[in-house]
């Protein structure tokens, strides 16, 4: 391998400990091979319940706006907690860590980021939140990245 190899690694990060313990891993191939690290959350929002769904088709206004509000909210604090982990990224000798929240399907959304940033190295946790921190889940979806992925994905625990 060369320094070549894993110039840019995606973390997909959800906050769970399995996220931190693949952060972890992503700092310390970083610092080995001098790569870029970009830590992303998607927020899905296809897992709401299908009568907040139902109530938005009929356009029920109030819950709209409660629905785009608790969005921005969860966003809020999404990028509270990536730069937070920018920083710990930095502090611990990787320069180059960006962080981004995307908003989707989070199987499509990573393999989009994947793409779209030419990633060379997923590295990812092996379970993720669950219950209604559903709305920013990683979960199960780790086997259905690694089957669909066309870099190499690092699943930890």
């Amino acid at each position: 391998m060369t320094n070549e190899t894993f110039k840019k690694i995606l973390v997909p990060f959800d906050g769970s400990k399995y996220s931190r313990s693949a952060l972890e891993q992503a700092i310390n191939i970083a610092k080995k091979f001098r790569s870029k690290i970009f830590i992303i959350t998607a927020v899905d929002t296809s897992d709401f319940p299908p009568g907040m769904l139902l109530a938005l088709l009929k356009k029920d206004k109030m819950l709209e706006e409660s629905i785009k509000e608790y969005i921005i909210a969860v966003k809020s604090q999404v990028r509270k907690e990536l730069l937070a982990e920018v920083a710990v990224c930095k502090a611990k000798g990787v320069f180059e860590a960006y962080y981004d929240i995307i908003s989707g399907n989070t199987v499509d959304s990573i393999l989009k980021f994947m793409r779209g940033r030419k990633i060379d190295l997923i590295i990812m946790g092996s379970q993720g939140r669950h219950g209604i921190s559903k709305l920013r889940t990683l979960g199960s979806v780790s086997r259905k990245v690694t089957e669909l992925a066309t870099c190499p994905v690092m699943i930890v625990h």
